[in-house]
């Protein structure tokens, strides 16, 4: 079989299946380049954010963006030079989906010109698809303010102890709690952005030697890689798939464009009865837009949603600690709330807002990340960093629900990349809704500001245009039950219109949670996985020798 992509639910497709098939022959398309573990510098997020080394060029890799008022030209900055892509240095906040997620249409019962569509399973149906990921990924927590069995069952079972709380996340949690609020510290699977600026162990503190790569990491996704090669895993990489073979509703293969050691571009045919697209939503959506799918190729690429996001900063005259340990134990600091999650019924109150999570920025983020982020110039910008040098300033992130409608889809743009693959063209207006989320978040920074008596905040307007584009995108290929003329995929995330073709990305996500998708997005991935392993194991095609590829003539070779 064929999984297209190994990076956040490609892997954890991968990973499953070669726990629980492990004759089970597999073949992984990507389109990054092959990681080089003697090379450290592709994995700083600098470096990873300019993708260099990609089958298609940094200046090629972009979409067509639409605002409803003019097409424009965007890159896509979530783009990966590494085969794996952004899940190398995904910060990993395991932020679990709560019941209300899968079921949004219930909240939105007075909301007009929604296309929101409950899930086609329960919170509980993904529970133990949850705790699978969750062992995987082992976060790294600490359970200050909270005894362990409560912090436990707070988002995550599985949970690394660090030895202490940072002093922010004790004085955040200390002030947040005496306003009447339940933070508690947020668990994270990579520790932090500290890995980004000098390597420290989450679990003892102390800096480990940073000459070796990034990638050094004990990840799962580094962990997964290195077995690939004696599980008999078949890696293409700088492959981009064209499009899904299909011969009377039943998958025959994938076409490809490889681009070969001379840099020569080819097209070429793989024929396989079962494929698993795992290439994030654009990638995936362009796939089945340009596949021969009937009457579902109309709803391929609605639904499509960006999770919304705003962010504050909040100088406080918090004096900072210099204690070496809580120095330290700061890089990883975060504090989240999820209070204001399901808000209760008043004046002002959307039926859905989301998560807040507090950061001490000057620790915790990227200095160059820091400075774009704050929109300061002059004199202004230089008074903050002063400041922030010897008080807390506290980075807020909001991750919102977006209400999916006929004003956010995804199609097929008039351009081809470098490849010759036909770029995706991003149509997004915002909800009218979405507007009264955003204007109760900002209501919740004010109080969060209050709480920690901030003596200057900077909050920016709400993001319009271009600034929506985030790393969090859903839908697109939604699934549901055949009876649903919206779904293009059945419960088990198979094509309805493509037998064999299964979807394991957040393509699949009728609504993009109020919170941070990625826990979510992996397990429904475990999920698919069990359930294309069992159809696999049942047939004798399933463990034939993998296909090769070969170069495309005109005609269809067969390899199976």
């Amino acid at each position: 079989m064929l999984v297209a992509g190994i990076g956040m639910s490609g892997g954890a497709v991968v990973a499953r299946l070669l726990r629980d098939n492990p004759d089970l022959r597999i073949e992984v398309l990507d389109r990054g380049a092959p990681p080089d573990p003697a090379d450290p510098t592709p994995f700083t997020e600098r470096r990873l954010s300019r993708s260099p080394g990609l089958a298609v060029p940094p200046e090629e890799d972009w979409l067509e963006f639409h605002d409803g008022a003019r097409t424009s030209r965007v890159r896509k900055w979530w783009s990966a030079r590494s085969a794996g892509g952004g899940a190398w240095l995904w910060y990993g906040q395991l932020s679990r989906f709560r019941p209300s997620d899968l079921d949004l249409p219930d909240r939105l019962a007075g909301v007009p010109n929604h296309q929101a569509r409950a899930w086609p399973l329960s919170y509980q149906d993904l529970v133990p698809h949850y705790e699978a990921v969750e062992e995987l990924l082992r976060p790294y927590g600490c359970d200050y303010g909270m005894d362990p069995a409560t912090y436990r069952a707070v988002e995550c079972a599985s949970v690394v102890p660090r030895p202490h709380a940072s002093h922010f996340e004790r004085v955040v949690i200390d002030r947040l709690r005496a306003d009447g609020l339940s933070p508690y510290v947020g668990q994270t699977a990579l520790g932090g952005r500290a890995w980004d600026v000098r390597p420290v162990s989450p679990t003892t503190l102390d800096t480990v030697d940073a000459t070796p790569p990034l990638r050094a990491r004990n990840t799962w996704l580094g962990l997964l890689w290195d077995r690939l090669p004696a599980a008999g895993v078949t890696v293409t990489t700088q492959a981009q798939v064209v499009r899904v073979l299909v011969e009377r509703g039943r998958t025959r293969g994938v076409e490809v464009v490889v681009r070969n050691a001379d840099g020569e571009l080819q097209v070429q045919r793989i024929r396989c009865r079962a494929v698993v697209l795992a290439c994030g939503p654009l990638e995936t959506v362009r796939v089945l837009l340009t596949s021969d799918l009937s009457d579902r190729a109309r709803r391929v690429g609605s639904s499509f949603t960006l999770t919304q996001e705003r962010v504050a900063y909040l100088r406080t005259g918090i004096p900072r600690s210099t204690d070496p340990g809580d120095v330290v134990a700061g890089s990883f600091a975060n504090v989240v709330l999820k209070d204001f999650y399901e808000p209760p019924p008043g004046p002002g109150a959307p039926a859905k807002c989301g998560k807040f999570a507090l950061y001490d920025g000057y620790a915790a983020e990227l200095p160059f990340r820091h400075v774009r982020n704050l929109g300061l110039t002059g004199g202004a910008l230089r008074a903050f960093l002063t400041a922030e040098r010897h008080a807390y300033a506290v980075k807020v992130s909001f991750k919102g629900e977006s209400i999916p409608w006929d004003g956010k889809r995804v199609e097929l743009g008039a351009g081809r990349n470098a490849m010759g693959v036909p770029v995706s063209r991003l149509v997004y207006r915002p909800h009218p809704y979405d507007g009264e989320i955003q204007r109760y978040a900002a209501s919740v920074i004010g109080r969060l500001a209050r709480a920690l008596d901030a003596r200057q905040a900077v909050l920016h307007d709400v993001p319009a245009g271009t600034e929506l584009i985030s790393a969090h995108h859903h839908g697109g290929a939604v699934f549901g039950p055949a009876t649903d003329p919206t779904a293009v995929l059945s419960p088990d995330c198979e094509c309805l219109d493509a037998r064999g073709t299964f979807v394991a990305d957040a393509s699949v996500m009728p609504t993009s949670g109020a919170t941070n998708s990625s826990l979510t997005t992996m397990a429904n991935a475990w999920r698919v996985a069990g359930l294309v392993g069992d159809r696999l194991a049942g047939t004798a095609g399933g463990r034939r020798p993998a296909p090769t590829l070969t170069a495309h003539t005109g005609s269809e070779t067969t390899h199976d």
